[in-house]
């Protein structure tokens, strides 16, 4: 199919010059038979030096016959997709830019057929194009690279919530026998005083095991998306009570002060919540020296929110590390000769922050450290 000039005054020479000058786009026109060029526009000729009557392949491609890629056949056949032209990218090696060509077949002013050809340099195109299928590339390797990642940290982390499962599980059944073996002593020895204080200290190894163990599953819990609290309505007034009393029967009794204020009730997993407040308890007990007073626990509900408090009279925290001490696995350089794995007070944290509350340490009046655990409060149910 061949589609003709507009009207004009096609037999004046300089009528084509004008047209296809005003095109930014190198432009030809070549005899369809002869490949012998016609004419090319100011754009072209600023790229080649090419004439009237050159061959097209040689004079614009440096060709000793015509072009591979020459669609000349394609459009004299007509076999163009149903359209009269044909359009294509190519690559000049001439210069190494790309192009998108534009070709048609016209009829000539002077009835000869001709391909009339534009090039449109897509050179910057292509570079974009090319620099996003590498970073696409990059990124696809990257992305397949953090699978692989990420399924070695899940394996890594299923094999270990699976060794910490089966070592709480194989430790807890000596540490119940040991337990219960030092009942039974305590009953054989009949109250003697030396074999009492020597039951008391294997009780409470025991219980010491068996709170490290607690908070290494506590830990677990927290990091996994899968296991989620159980939350009910709790009452922290017998909580905190049992806590207490629990430590009490531990050899701390007359090294703890308990005082209740007004209760209240939280939405709270009381299992977890158990670990957090005992973690406080511990700590106060085991950094407040012999004879230097009671740790003071108190509970105390308003409208909005709980506050628990634990003071103690150990050494304190320095004020530069007042925001480190709920980091895990860290430890003050005042605690060296203290045993503790730098747990308790990271779990302390993450569990009082689970249930949307907070907790804070602040200095004691005179010495030693308060920690306060702030929970929101449940309302009492209607009735």
């Amino acid at each position: 199919m061949t589609t003709a000039f507009p009207g004009g005054n096609p037999s004046d020479p300089g009528y084509w010059e004008v047209i296809f000058d005003v095109i930014p786009f190198p432009v030809y026109v070549a005899d369809s038979t002869t490949f012998d060029i016609i004419c090319a526009n100011r754009a072209m000729l600023q790229r080649v030096s090419v004439r009237p009557g050159d061959k097209c392949y040689a004079a614009i491609y440096q060709q000793p016959a015509p072009c591979t890629f020459c669609k000349m056949p394609e459009l004299e056949s007509g076999a163009a997709c149903g359209a009269n032209y044909l359009e294509f990218e190519h690559f000049n090696d001439l210069d190494d830019r790309w192009y998108q060509l534009r070709e048609t077949m016209v009829a000539w002013f002077d009835g000869r057929r001709a391909k009339y050809s534009i090039a449109v340099d897509i050179s910057a195109l292509k570079e974009v194009q090319n620099a996003l299928a590498e970073a696409h590339a990059e990124l696809a390797l990257k992305n397949r690279r953090l699978n692989g990642a990420l399924a070695s940290e899940q394996e890594v982390t299923l094999n270990q919530r699976n060794f910490l499962a089966m070592v709480s599980h194989e430790f807890r059944m000596p540490l119940s026998i040991i337990g219960g073996a030092a009942q039974l002593l305590e009953i054989y020895t009949n109250g003697k005083q030396e074999a009492g204080e020597e039951v008391a200290k294997i009780d409470r190894a025991v219980h010491r095991m068996s709170d490290l163990i607690d908070v290494c599953l506590a830990d677990d819990r927290l990091t996994s998306a899968v296991a989620a609290l159980q939350v009910r309505r709790t009452e922290l007034a017998p909580l905190v009570e049992d806590i207490c009393r629990e430590k009490a029967e531990l050899g701390g009794a007359e090294r703890l002060r308990l005082t209740i204020g007004a209760s209240a009730a939280a939405m709270a997993d009381p299992a977890m919540l158990r670990v957090a407040i005992s973690n406080l308890l511990d700590n106060a007990l085991k950094y407040s020296p012999a004879g230097s007073g009671p740790v003071l626990v108190s509970l105390d509900g308003g409208p909005a929110e709980a506050r628990i408090a634990v003071a103690d009279h150990g050494p304190g925290i320095p004020a530069d590390e007042v925001e480190r001490v709920f980091e895990k696995f860290y430890r003050s350089p005042s605690a060296t000769g203290t045993k503790g794995a730098g747990l308790g007070l990271y779990i302390v944290k993450q569990i009082v922050e689970s249930h949307g509350g907070r907790v804070q340490v602040r200095p004691g009046s005179s010495i030693g450290s308060e920690f306060i655990i702030t929970l929101p409060v449940d309302p009492e149910p209607a009735d």
